[in-house]
């Protein structure tokens, strides 16, 4: 079950929260094929998906500690302040498998955290028979 959608502050149709499913990675070594535990339920904003070439970087906001600009085959997606992501994660959404590369802050125009903005890649480990779904 996931979390009630909600538009953002700055309302537009590209802004509404659709539901994901954030796969927790578990380290396992570095032979093994990566593990995958716990599977969360939440809500994001899907700002690009890969290969999506728009210019995105007003819908960002202030992010002073983001690593590098999102590059045509990285996907972009807001999760909220309360997220359980982490880098290496896989993240599922609209139908994609998506491992999270970057995860940055992005603040408000009076400098509280708003959501945290996630950069990620097309995955191709598969979740079966892990914790994942």
């Amino acid at each position: 079950m996931h979390p009630t959608p909600r538009k953002t502050t700055s309302s537009t149709p590209d802004n509404t929260e659709v539901g994901c499913t954030i796969s927790k990675a578990i380290d396992a070594g570095p032979s093994a094929q990566p593990q995958f535990g716990e599977a969360t339920p939440e809500l994001c904003i899907v700002l690009k998906l890969p290969g999506d070439e728009r210019d995105i970087s007003a819908r960002i906001g202030s992010t002073p500690n983001a690593s590098t600009p999102p590059q045509r085959e990285d996907a972009v997606l807001l999760l909220r302040t309360t997220t359980k992501a982490d880098i290496d994660d896989v993240v599922e959404v609209a139908g994609l498998r998506l491992k999270v590369t970057a995860i940055s802050q992005s603040y408000d125009s009076v400098g509280k955290l708003a959501y945290h903005v996630v950069q990620a890649v097309n995955c191709e480990t598969s979740l079966e028979g892990t914790g994942g779904q």
